[in-house]
């Protein structure tokens, strides 16, 4: 048998403490991905990535440190993901196979959706 009360038999008044200032401010993450979204896109920008992302596949592929190796592979893989996808990020790829066909990158019509 529990014998603990619950918050609301004891009576405890919930005190609302003011998030601190340093919290308040978007991450360095947030900041970056902030500033590629607002800069303008420029042809061919998508060959350059995928070309970046192989190129460093090829020189990390045959290091003798397999540390360097997983980390040339995962951001090789992150690069041509995003070469594939665009700045939309995967959900723009991923809405065409089964799997992702639910994806919606249009967050007014997923709203218009619900209302109905």
């Amino acid at each position: 048998m529990n014998l603990m009360p619950t918050l609301a038999e004891a009576n405890v008044p919930m005190v609302a403490q003011s998030v601190p200032p340093e919290l308040d401010e978007p991450s360095p993450l947030e900041k970056i991905k902030a500033a590629d979204e607002a800069r303008p896109g420029f042809p061919g920008e998508h060959w350059l990535v995928l070309a970046i992302g192989i190129g460093l596949w090829q020189v990390t592929r045959k290091h003798r440190n397999p540390v360097v190796r997983f980390a040339g592979a995962m951001g090789a893989a992150t690069l041509v993901a995003r070469a594939a996808s665009g700045r939309k990020g995967l959900s723009k790829v991923l809405r065409y196979t089964p799997f992702g066909s639910r994806i919606s990158y249009c967050p007014p019509c997923d709203v218009n959706a619900q209302q109905r």
